[in-house]
């Protein structure tokens, strides 16, 4: 098992997006993505800082939640792309210690067992998405600027997600009004806004 983690940032907050939307949880941003270069192709922007970091030990991280949300049982693996480093024993390290696991992912490597919420924001392929997530996931996040079309999965979900590309912390009312019409016309999706930025916390 891997004795550390290089992390980006760790925080605790709401979750702002999807199915699990403002539940208290861990972020745990690691660094690093090794599908960027897809995102940047497909006229992406991350809105999320994950290149920089520091490597934190598994131990150093239990202190930080128990120093700053002892009454959090809830962890969500984030980035950059968490698949890039996060694995199975990781994930049964923090499984030991009673922490329910979420991961948002861009569908580019497979999720380590042992996650108990699994979110896939695509930016990759749909054959490379399909080929790591053989079963059905939670939920299917995609996001959508003004003209795009509907998305066509590869794979099954329990929830699926329309969100408007936002420009930084304002959300685009093109992409917006966009999205607005492609869950009216395709009721299986709904829409997610990135509600931690209207309440304006990370």
């Amino acid at each position: 098992m891997k004795s550390s983690l290089k992390i980006s940032e760790i925080f605790y907050s709401l979750q702002g997006e999807g199915a699990r939307v403002g539940t208290p949880t861990i972020f745990i941003r690691l660094s690093g993505c090794k599908a960027k270069n897809a995102c940047y192709a497909a006229g992406i922007k991350c809105d999320t800082e994950f290149e920089s970091g520091k490597d934190y030990l598994l131990i150093e991280i239990l202190g930080w939640i128990n120093n700053n949300a002892p009454q959090c049982k809830e962890i969500t693996w984030t980035g950059g792309e968490p698949t890039d480093q996060l694995d199975e024993e990781i994930v049964k390290y923090f499984k030991d210690h009673d922490y329910f696991q979420a991961i948002e992912t861009s569908g580019l490597n497979p999720v380590p067992v042992g996650i108990d919420f699994i979110c896939v924001s695509p930016k990759v392929a749909e054959h490379v998405i399909k080929k790591n997530f053989p079963d059905e996931v939670d939920e299917l996040r995609y996001v959508r600027h003004s003209g795009q079309q509907i998305p066509e999965p590869a794979i099954k979900a329990k929830h699926y997600w329309l969100s408007p590309h936002s420009d930084g912390f304002n959300i685009n009312s093109e992409n917006l009004k966009h999205c607005i019409n492609l869950c009216k016309e395709n009721v299986k999706w709904k829409l997610s806004l990135q509600n931690h930025k209207i309440w304006n916390i990370l």
